[in-house]
């Protein structure tokens, strides 16, 4: 009875830790409805990821700004030897006139794919 106790509550814990955590922060409500979005992306497989999601636009007080981080580019050697618990993140920031809004991050193992890039900006799209 003890040891089935102990395994169900094993069995929980490493069904949860799979699940990707997304971390966000709401930093000020936008001052008008968000109507449009324009897209800064620093990658061109977000850019591309993104542009699947939504109809960007280029004049527009929003600007949706991406950061991709791929770790399992890096050369250094530090990183090689101490390994890492994911190979990259994927953060979304919102932006008005200058000022950060909200911004969202998910930390992922593998590839940056569509699901990735669709988890995050239906978070985002919570604001609209």
């Amino acid at each position: 009875m003890r040891y089935s106790l102990i395994v169900w509550a094993l069995l929980g814990l490493l069904i949860t830790g799979c699940e990707q955590k997304v971390y966000e922060k709401l930093y000020a409500k936008p001052s008008i409805k968000i109507t449009c979005l324009r897209l800064k992306a620093d990658n061109p497989i977000t850019e591309y990821l993104l542009r699947q999601e939504y109809n960007f636009t280029t004049d527009c007080p929003y600007t949706l700004k991406t950061v991709s981080h791929f770790i399992s580019t890096c050369t250094s050697a530090k990183t090689r030897a101490l390994g890492s618990d994911f190979d990259g993140y994927l953060r979304l920031e919102l932006w008005q006139k200058g000022g950060l809004l909200y911004r969202n991050q998910i930390d992922f193992k593998g590839c940056l794919d569509k699901t990735i890039v669709h988890t995050l900006f239906k978070r985002l799209q919570k604001l609209f």
